[in-house]
């Protein structure tokens, strides 16, 4: 007859468990294996440059100076008119009744009230005009960067612009702002500036409208 100890079992059984656990834990707690990273093969680009220097972003200035100057224009306009309006209300000053003249000099000053912010949305516009613009024209330029770094090898792409990177130097032969502002040109040559979306920012700065003092 074989002698079965119950005890003997449960108590082997439950070191063996606990042996088995103890080295999976080990194994667990043990840092994954990192993978080898690629040799980096970097190029450099100008970014803001290449997009102000290509036709596309030329374009833009260019429609947006045009702008700028055909709304100045009609800002010097009611400039002479509500000035030559305030003449003649300080004329009638001593000839109307007194509440007439104030009737007449709070409506005065409704209309220089609404001049200028007439003036302050056509400025947002032409911020917004500007910088809804200027992304479309990098949104291509990045897609254009992505393709030459392809074709390239490149796994890096720096943009190494004033105030954008941190790059002490630069071998000449990885700039590559020339050939990717050519290539702009030739996928985006021009771009119309169209009215903007009011809730987006503008990332560029525009030529700030004159506002003529109306008292």
């Amino acid at each position: 007859m074989i002698d079965i100890n119950i005890g003997r079992i449960v108590a082997a059984a439950a070191l063996a468990f606990s042996l088995v656990f103890q080295i999976s834990s080990a194994n667990s707690q043990q840092p994954a294996t990192l993978p080898a990273l690629p040799a980096p093969v970097v190029a450099v680009i100008d970014f803001k440059r290449a997009v102000e220097d290509s036709t596309a972003g030329q374009s833009i200035i260019r429609q947006i100076n045009e702008r700028h100057a055909r709304i100045q224009k009609e800002i010097a306009n009611d400039t002479a008119v509500l000035e030559a309006d305030k003449r003649r209300l300080d004329q009638q000053r001593a000839v109307l009744a007194p509440d007439i003249f104030k009737q007449r000099w709070r409506e005065f000053q409704i209309r220089v009230q609404k001049y200028r912010r007439d003036i302050q949305t056509e400025q947002k516009k032409l911020d917004l005009m500007l910088g809804q613009s200027i992304l479309k024209v990098e949104a291509e330029l990045a897609k254009i960067l992505r393709d030459m770094a392809h074709e390239m090898g490149a796994n890096i792409v720096v943009d190494a612009g004033p105030n954008r990177g941190n790059i002490l130097f630069t071998d000449s032969k990885l700039v590559v702002t020339a050939q990717a502002t050519q290539r702009l040109n030739q996928i985006l040559p021009d771009i119309e500036v169209v009215e903007p979306v009011l809730q987006q920012r503008p990332v560029q700065q525009t030529p700030r409208l004159k506002v003529p003092k109306v008292q």
